[in-house]
């Protein structure tokens, strides 16, 4: 089945991080600050959060709370209309972190991300990929930040497989011999990492900047780009990293995406022109909880 592609919002400044809502389309608007809505029953986009500390990735909590990466803001926080941020975690052993980029959530509400520096703005001296755990999910407002790996030049998507044993991350960085690539992690008992394995190499091409995970564990994730390689695409990877699909996609940078709509199978996909776009697929959405 191909992909046909319309875009359905925009054309803002640069636009990233989607997730379905149940009814609505929620994505930031990374370089206005914000973070958008998108009711595809009106057709129509309105602001949600009029302001934030540079939100780039998003993802619902296990509540419905609204938790974003804020890069500029060195931190990831839970974000509502009209309230002052609520701060998870912003620095690691006394030091800001760098400029956290995208999150997944697991079953007992930790939250995984990655922090790399896109700006070189960080202090950390090491982009890396952390977890933040509840110490007491009862009182939902205390976190502990476990430090998982930093082997990773521009650590950028993330991903938990359906059963949480493996955690799926891009390497995105751009240029001959630098490292781009999709990898998975095995998850041990105690939470931490065993050794990576590469599941593909984009070469010199532009790789993973987001993804998200269909019902069948296959990983649906944007990558390329303008300059080289195939083009700007949407890929079809299978756990073990094999391309199932590829399908072109109309703007030069695609940035992330998310299944949504009523049955889970319409695509909505960010990019880097500021446009949201949506596509009918053969897919359905993984919900983890």
């Amino acid at each position: 089945m191909a992909w046909e592609f319309e875009r359905v919002a925009g054309p803002f400044r640069a636009t990233e991080g989607p997730i379905w809502t149940g009814d609505a389309v929620r994505f930031t608007e990374i370089k206005e600050h914000q973070v958008l809505e998108y009711d595809p029953e009106t057709g129509e986009t309105s602001v949600y959060i009029d302001s934030t500390a540079g939100a780039v990735g998003l993802h619902e909590g296990l509540d419905g709370e609204l938790y974003a990466c804020e890069a500029e803001g060195h931190r990831i926080a839970v974000l509502a209309p009209d309230e002052p941020a609520s701060v998870v975690v912003d620095e690691f052993e006394g030091t800001p972190l760098n400029g956290p980029n995208d999150l997944e959530i697991d079953r007992a509400g930790d939250v995984w991300f990655t922090d790399p520096d896109d700006k070189d703005r960080g202090l950390l001296g090491h982009t890396s990929v952390f977890r933040a755990e509840r110490v007491d999910a009862d009182a939902g407002d205390d976190w502990r930040l476990v430090h998982l790996t930093d082997e990773m030049d521009r650590p950028n998507g993330i991903l938990l497989s359906p059963d949480e044993s493996r955690l799926y991350v891009a390497e995105c960085t751009y240029g001959p011999d630098q490292e781009t690539d999709l990898r998975a992690y095995p998850i041990r008992d105690d939470g931490s990492l065993g050794p990576r394995e590469i599941l593909h190499d984009f070469g010199d091409h532009r790789g993973i900047d987001g993804m998200t995970l269909a019902e069948s564990g296959d990983i649906v994730a944007c990558a390329g780009w303008e300059k080289s390689g195939p083009g700007p695409s949407i890929y079809v990877f299978s756990p073990s990293g094999e391309v199932l699909e590829r399908h072109p996609f109309p703007e030069n940078r695609p940035t992330n995406c998310t299944l949504g709509g009523p049955d889970g199978s319409t695509l909505y996909v960010a990019d880097m022109t500021g446009c949201l776009y949506a596509a009918e697929t053969d897919r359905s959405a993984y919900v983890r909880f």
